[in-house]
């Protein structure tokens, strides 16, 4: 029997639990960066505010099972707004439900942003595989970055 799959904008009273799965996320492996709770209070702010992050828990028959972190922007490639996917996190024991899969069938059901954009670490063969099943494919840009000085 396939698992209810529901996702919710994030609310102030989930701060803890994002945290907990955010720590997780970051100590996992699938990213290179690093960011500690001072990063982190500073972006759930942003989350809260929802002018240009949306923070997602992905719910299984009404649990969570993880989150995911999604920035609105714009691009003329784009023809006009697109929703960058920044985190996706699923807890252990709900991988490999299709949650995943769903997240994104609920993203790709807007018509708020015709465009969605991604980063994947380069050995993460696991998210990779799933994006790619989904249908997106490598857009062969290099992304640079460079933190400002409000950053350091």
């Amino acid at each position: 029997m396939d698992k209810e799959f529901s996702a919710r904008l994030m609310q102030s009273a989930d701060k803890d639990e994002y945290f907990n799965m955010s720590r997780d996320f970051y100590a996992s492996g699938v990213t290179n960066s690093v960011i500690d709770d001072n990063g982190r209070e500073k972006f759930w702010k942003e989350i809260l505010s929802k002018e240009i992050v949306r923070g997602y828990f992905i719910l299984c028959d009404g649990k969570t099972a993880g989150y995911a972190v999604c920035c609105l922007s714009a691009s003329q490639e784009a023809c006009g707004r697109l929703l960058w996917l920044d985190e996706l996190y699923i807890k252990p024991d709900f991988r490999g439900k299709g949650l995943g899969s769903q997240f994104f069938k609920f993203l790709e059901n807007t018509d708020e942003y015709g465009y969605i954009r991604l980063e994947v670490e380069r050995d993460n063969a696991r998210a990779l595989n799933l994006y790619k099943s989904l249908g997106y494919a490598d857009a062969n840009y290099l992304s640079l970055y460079k933190k400002t000085a409000k950053e350091n």
